[in-house]
């Protein structure tokens, strides 16, 4: 490793210092699947929406009630695996808030249809006492 020491204690690394540091540190990190940056995420983005529009349009809408269930499934899925992840922590917060989007929206759901049946129940009782 070469190193220049220069007066006031400040240290100049070269690069080879900077290549054998990383890679020392690549041997240590899990093998990296995917490498991108926030335009590969874009890219992401837009290839997901796109393929959920184009499901979307071929079932007529109906995948919009199975949506609620797929971060429940992927959340759990990035749970068991988080261990072999890069950042194990992210992936473990990401899965659970995954999880937590998922199953508010399945409760809502449910309080709302729920609601409705009560509310139906109301007036066919109400109707009912008006004879």
């Amino acid at each position: 490793m070469s190193e220049e020491i220069r007066p006031g204690g400040a240290t100049i690394v070269t690069s080879e210092a900077v290549e054998e540091e990383a890679s020392n540190a690549s041997a240590k990190r899990a093998k990296v699947t995917f490498m991108g940056n926030s335009y590969d995420l874009t890219a992401l983005g837009a290839l997901a929406s796109g393929i959920l529009v184009l499901v979307t349009c071929l079932t007529c809408g109906q995948v919009f009630y199975c949506l609620p269930v797929i971060p429940i499934i992927l959340g759990i899925i990035g749970l068991v695996l988080a261990r072999d992840s890069v950042d194990a922590e992210r992936t473990r917060l990401w899965s659970w808030l995954g999880i937590g989007g998922g199953g508010i929206t399945i409760l809502l759901t449910i309080v709302a249809v729920a609601g409705y049946f009560f509310m139906v129940m109301f007036f066919v009782l109400i109707g009912q006492a008006q004879y």
